[in-house]
């Protein structure tokens, strides 16, 4: 947790939370009063299972899952509006992001889970639209 979220859950001010964590040239405890202490200790440490948004991390392995999604006839489209983003996202994760929100590489990672095994046209994408992703994705494949 960094200060902010710290000062934001106990309702302290953040230069406070700050000159606590500062550690002190002479190694000793600092004294502090026993509300900001309590308000500090009471807060609950946050689930560390599924980050929500906090972060970035490299685009490698989601761009390698779009792509192998987009060999399977999945057009933008259709897997922007499954993650909830802009269409415009998934080329730009596909092809030169270097860096995404932790959380969108997760959802990113399920989808494919969910839908590689699955034929796109059978899922209510139209033949057309599913050959069309799939001949973009093999002439990217052959300019790599």
């Amino acid at each position: 947790m960094s200060a902010q979220d710290i000062a934001d859950r106990a309702g302290l001010s953040v230069t406070l939370v700050r000159r606590l964590l500062r550690i002190s040239e002479q190694g000793q405890a600092r004294n502090i009063a026993r509300t900001t202490a309590d308000a500090v200790l009471g807060i609950p440490v946050p689930a560390r299972r599924e980050p929500s948004a906090p972060g970035l991390t490299g685009s490698a392995e989601a761009s390698r899952l779009l792509a192998d999604l987009a060999r399977a006839g999945w057009p933008a489209p259709a897997l922007a509006q499954r993650l909830g983003i802009n269409a415009r996202t998934i080329p730009e994760v596909r092809d030169r992001r270097a860096r995404l929100r932790l959380d969108l590489a997760l959802r990113i990672r399920r989808l494919h889970r969910a839908l590689i095994s699955l034929d796109p046209v059978s899922q209510g994408i139209r033949p057309a639209d599913a050959a069309r992703a799939r001949a973009a994705a093999a002439r990217r494949a052959a300019e790599a």
